[in-house]
């Protein structure tokens, strides 16, 4: 985590006037000493997707995390440089429709959640080759406030992304400066491999749903919900312990891939990019096996039980994936009852 650079001091004195053009925008960048973002915009403005954005950036009320100068050295994205419309995409993962300001404390301070509580907001990163959410949504960015030192940080960012300054560009664009650049969710197997979730990915890949493809062959639940027709989803992911605990129940259940799916499945409901853990602990929500989901929050954090009473502490929440979100659990949710009545209402598309 870096400090907050010298050189950001000014930008409530070069961020001033109102942009009414790229050229505009990109000078104010160039003079608050975001060279490097000025130029990353010059170069997606190459394309119809950077055009895009920096037209929608110009009109109405946004919010636009800016990646410092440090941020665009950084080896891990320097393949942005030689790829205009990959640059596009990642910059519109940088941009939010509205001003989220916190009024109650300065005109530009970034309104956020504290620990545990979150913020999330819609990005313009609607790119369908890297989004697939419901009611074709685009995707989400989250972050929260670490109330011990007031860092605001940004979910599922490795390294961790915080929050440097902030200030406007006129009346319609916050701008707040980042140590790194943001970069999109993956599909669910790169993701539960970059949370360490190995074991459950091997039970999604062990466990095969018949009849799912058009010409009635079977599919493993890892291509199931990182299918294009899945349309956000939210899972509820064991931890490696977790599934190593449940392996004597799971044992009993190993040539049964019936039960096998009704279990999978009872870790599953449909909708995905707003349902963060935050708001789901007063909440009831159906499961795909058409059981009940029910949340309780303590001072020891947030648990999710199923219809038959097994229940999991929330560890780790709002993972997010091109089409779906994760969270991840304590415990194996080991239910195989099912309502088939419930579960045919428990998908939206």
């Amino acid at each position: 985590m870096r400090s907050s650079l010298a050189i950001l001091s000014t930008l409530g004195l070069c961020l001033h006037a109102q942009a009414q053009n790229p050229s505009d925008l990109i000078n104010s960048l160039q003079g608050a000493g975001l060279t490097s973002l000025a130029s990353a915009l010059q170069r997606a403005n190459e394309t119809q997707q950077g055009q895009s954005l920096i037209s929608q950036l110009l009109n109405g009320n946004h919010t636009l995390f800016a990646p410092d100068n440090q941020a665009f050295d950084d080896p891990n994205v320097q393949f942005l440089s030689t790829d205009p419309a990959g640059l596009a995409n990642v910059l519109a993962y940088h941009v939010l429709p509205g001003n989220f300001v916190n009024s109650s404390m300065n005109s530009s301070a970034l309104n956020s959640g504290v620990l545990p509580n979150v913020t999330l907001g819609y990005t313009f990163l609607s790119n369908l080759s890297l989004v697939q959410l419901e009611g074709n949504k685009s995707q989400v960015l989250a972050w929260s406030r670490n109330d011990s030192d007031g860092q605001i940080y940004f979910l599922n960012q490795d390294p961790q992304i915080t929050v440097l300054n902030t200030s406007t560009v006129g009346n319609n664009l916050l701008v707040a400066s980042i140590d790194g650049v943001l970069q999109p969710p993956g599909n669910i197997s790169s993701v539960l491999e970059q949370n360490n979730l190995t074991s459950v990915l091997g039970f999604l890949n062990m466990v095969n749903i018949p009849g799912f493809y058009a010409n009635g062959s079977n599919a493993t639940a890892d291509a199931i919900l990182d299918a294009n027709t899945t349309r956000g989803y939210t899972f509820f992911a064991p931890t490696n312990q977790a599934l190593l605990n449940a392996n004597s129940a799971l044992a009993s259940l190993a040539n049964n891939q019936t039960s096998l799916a009704i279990l999978l499945q009872n870790h599953v409901y449909s909708v995905a990019s707003n349902a963060s853990s935050s708001d789901s602990k007063s909440s009831n929500f159906i499961s795909a096996a058409g059981q009940p989901f029910n949340f309780n929050t303590n001072s020891s954090g947030t648990f999710i039980t199923s219809g038959n009473g097994a229940s999991a502490k929330i560890v780790k929440s709002d993972v997010f994936t091109e089409n779906g979100v994760i969270h991840i659990i304590d415990n194996v949710l080991v239910n195989t009852d099912i309502d088939t009545a419930r579960a045919s209402s428990a998908y939206v598309s």
